[in-house]
């Protein structure tokens, strides 16, 4: 039986604390051998800033542990799209995630007009070795096939990339029970079993014009498993609302991101730059551990700004956060306002 999301689950919360900030719609991590991370960018968003994605490397600080000094420049120029017009929210494309294995580290970019890429970072500049159509939304390795997966949210498939056969669709996710599409965001190996961990956020459910932007089933994510031998889907995690990033810990337990905890105010074609939360209510995501033996669910940290992606390092985990238009005014939970902006968040897993 999958494990189902309490409505009040205990809470375990975690102090946690920023390493980067400024950053522009930071998304997919990455944990090097000597400490260091990976980071991709999918950029600003804004209409002048069409090439503004970008590859960056964080190192330790090594006066400060658990810190990170400034991040550097890898590479830079990369398409980012704003979706507003079309999603009416908070959604900018670009590039999405960064993954390791094989020896190598490859980077996912979604990019409607010339199309999507996968690039190997052992080239600098960073090669394509892998093209693809539509929304490459997450990345990861898988050991025992020595293939790159993704997922792709437009098409709600589950992708292979090998060198022998390119891109190929490995399954067609079905729609869920309201008959909304999957719409999977973020894929991880699961070493236990060979299989792979989704999210599935969850589509509109298109039954009323008045509601476009926002027309979500209330706590309709879930988390599925994936057997890849056969295809075959099964629910894992549900009751999640609007599930993004996944990350297995080294004790084996599943921490999985909600995106935020209602939709409303989205950004529709007229809009004129007044404050609005645009679609996902800010500072309300959650960050959730699930042990999957136990069949328990904990908070580990509330009032996240729309967190996407997630890193595990050594006693910690870190959450990319700010999704949207950069620089736009955002309403905070005590009535204020902010510009909006990316940033990394440390979080500890320790009890300490």
């Amino acid at each position: 039986m999958p494990i189902h999301v309490p409505t009040h689950p205990g809470e375990n919360l975690r102090r946690g604390t920023i390493i980067a900030e400024g950053l522009l719609n930071p998304r997919g991590l990455c944990l090097l051998d000597n400490g260091s991370l990976l980071l991709v960018e999918a950029g600003s968003g804004l209409p002048d800033q069409p090439f503004s994605g970008r590859i960056s490397r964080l190192l330790p600080d090594p006066r400060h542990p658990g810190g990170y000094l400034p991040r550097e420049t890898l590479a830079e120029g990369y398409r980012s799209m704003n979706m507003q017009a079309r999603m009416l929210r908070d959604e900018i494309m670009g590039l999405s995630d960064v993954a390791r294995g094989g020896d190598r580290c490859l980077v996912s970019l979604t990019d409607y007009v010339e199309g999507s890429k996968l690039f190997d970072l052992q080239y600098n500049p960073p090669e394509p070795v892998f093209h693809a159509r539509g929304n490459l939304n997450a990345l990861c390795y898988h050991p025992t096939r020595r293939s790159w997966l993704a997922v792709k949210p437009d098409t709600n498939q589950l992708v292979e990339f090998t060198p022998e056969h390119g891109e190929q669709v490995l399954v067609d996710l079905p729609d869920l029970d309201q008959g909304q599409d999957a719409v999977p965001v973020t894929l991880v190996h699961e070493p236990a079993c060979d299989a792979v961990l989704i999210s599935l956020f969850s589509g509109e459910l298109h039954s009323s014009p008045q509601n476009r932007g926002i027309d979500f089933a209330d706590k309709a994510g879930q988390v599925i498993r994936v057997w890849l031998d056969n295809g075959q889907v099964e629910p894992v995690i549900t009751g999640l609302q609007l599930p993004t990033g996944l990350a297995l810990t080294p004790a084996g337990d599943l921490l999985v991101l909600e995106l935020c905890e209602r939709l409303l105010e989205p950004l529709y074609p007229d809009w004129t730059d007044e404050t609005r939360h645009g679609g996902f209510q800010r500072f309300s995501g959650r960050l959730l551990s699930c042990n999957l033996q136990a069949a328990t669910v904990t908070v580990l940290a509330r009032q996240l700004d729309t967190p996407s992606n997630l890193c595990v390092v050594p006693g910690a985990v870190i959450v990319s956060e700010g999704m949207g238009l950069s620089g736009r005014s955002l309403p905070t939970p005590d009535h204020g306002t902010v510009p909006l902006t990316g940033r990394l968040r440390r979080l500890p897993l320790d009890e300490s």
